[in-house]
């Protein structure tokens, strides 16, 4: 090998050392949704408000992988919306801090904006609903 061959080699592997993130990047799916729910129900009755991930959501330190990679779809004449949905596992859920919960599933309303509101439900192991009654008026509003 020539003094320029070795001098390349050795750059690149460099370059390539230099640069472990590159080599560790995880690939967001971002094709493709999965619709679970399509109800005529009001949207706020997919689970209780959870005001502090509310904000963290806000921040984008609570937030959806995927953008409706999992939704929800309710489309009645009242709180018609598109909702989308994480699992409290870390399925398709972005939380730097550490906030989920494995038993709760989390659904997004208007998601990565001010105006973010994160509903939780509780499940069971095959997933569904184990709470209380649901809540019959719309969540609260978020001030600015």
């Amino acid at each position: 090998m020539t003094r320029q061959g070795l001098f390349l080699s050795a750059w690149i592997a460099l370059l390539i050392a230099a640069t472990p993130a590159a080599a560790q990047r995880v690939d967001t799916p971002t094709s493709g949704v999965n619709k679970l729910v399509r109800t005529p129900l009001p949207y706020w009755q997919v689970g209780d408000v959870d005001r502090e991930l509310s904000r963290l959501c806000s921040m984008g330190q609570f937030n959806q992988r995927a953008m409706y990679r999992f939704s929800a779809h309710f489309s009645g004449n009242n709180g018609q919306s598109l909702v989308g949905g994480a699992k409290g596992s870390g399925l398709n859920l972005v939380d730097p801090l550490s906030r989920a919960n494995p038993e709760f599933d989390y659904w997004f309303y208007r998601d990565r904006t001010a105006n973010c509101i994160v509903f939780r439900a509780a499940v069971d192991g095959s997933g569904v609903r184990r709470d209380g009654p649901l809540p019959t008026n719309p969540p609260f509003r978020p001030t600015r």
